[in-house]
């Protein structure tokens, strides 16, 4: 049964004649007569009485009129939505971020998104950046905070660069060096905890580096696999640790974090999507975050 039936069968009934019909549709009576006889034919008996001159619905019509009313509000609807989700004024939206990372600005981001597209559903996942990028490629979510790309991920993913993140150092409250700028070398005679290198390889090689680099080896004598664990293990004393600085959001009371000067060791944070999901409620929340770009940038120090 075709909707067309149903709108000229509506139409029909609304205006009392097939005449009256036909020129408010602006089609010709006898295609309004054709396809009212198709329908009585589809449904198996007469809709409309017409021996008085005048098309007036049947008991059978009247029924079939309220149900086909119904089915043409429902049709109209999901036209409307679809054509608003065309336009990424409905529809949903799946972001991964990781705490310690976009604390920041995430928040007032997605706070800003909701007042522009109220419509759209949000959801939010904090999960690591490797299961940000597994995310992205499944389609679990649809963009991401997290880490710049890295093999194999670089090759299908796309990312932008919001802003570098300093490696900084984490100490025990009570260490002689905490509250103050430190070098690279203050550091050689330190015990060192390092998150495992499986989880952030670019900043476990850096680190090494660098240290490498101010003529020594650090003495790694732990490691966690999150960030939350390398800064319990320094409040305990096992050591000092070089981190994003971004991870203060995570801070215990027993941990101070000290800048590091004269070093160029850097974690970026990226928005990074996948391009074979990109749609307009996508492309509106990337419009968002760099429109805001310079404002993410100066809220991290940029």
């Amino acid at each position: 049964m075709e909707l067309r039936h149903l709108r000229y069968f509506c139409a029909v009934a609304d205006h009392g004649s097939l005449s009256e019909a036909g020129r408010q549709l602006h089609v010709s009576q006898s295609a309004i007569s054709e396809q009212i006889a198709d329908l009585e034919h589809e449904v198996g008996g007469a809709l409309l009485n017409r021996s008085s001159g005048r098309a007036r619905l049947t008991p059978h019509g009247q029924l079939f009129l309220a149900e086909a009313r119904k089915t043409l509000l429902a049709a109209d609807r999901a036209i409307e939505i679809t054509n608003r989700s065309l336009l990424g004024q409905v529809g949903s939206l799946n972001i991964g971020f990781f705490l310690w990372g976009a604390g920041g600005f995430f928040a007032r981001i997605i706070r800003d998104y909701r007042k522009l597209h109220p419509d759209i559903k949000l959801s939010l996942y904090e999960m690591r950046t490797p299961e940000q990028m597994e995310a992205l490629t499944s389609g679990k979510i649809d963009v991401a905070f997290a880490r710049p790309l890295e093999p194999p991920f670089d090759r299908t993913l796309r990312a932008e660069l919001l802003y570098r993140d300093p490696v900084v150092v984490a100490l025990p409250r009570d260490h002689s060096l905490a509250g103050k700028r430190i070098t690279i070398e203050a550091l050689t005679a330190e015990r060192f905890v390092l998150c495992d290198r499986q989880m952030t390889p670019g900043l476990f090689d850096g680190i090494v580096a660098l240290c490498s680099a101010a003529g020594f080896s650090p003495n790694i004598v732990n490691t966690s696999g999150n960030w939350s664990g390398v800064l319990t293990l320094v409040e305990s004393g096992e050591g000092v640790a070089l981190v994003p600085s971004g991870v203060r959001y995570l801070c215990p009371p027993g941990v101070v974090i000290s800048p590091l000067v004269s070093q160029k060791l850097y974690m970026g944070l990226t928005v990074a999507w996948n391009p074979e999901n990109e749609g307009p409620i996508l492309r509106d929340f990337l419009r968002l975050v760099r429109e805001n770009k310079d404002r993410i940038q100066r809220t991290n120090g940029n």
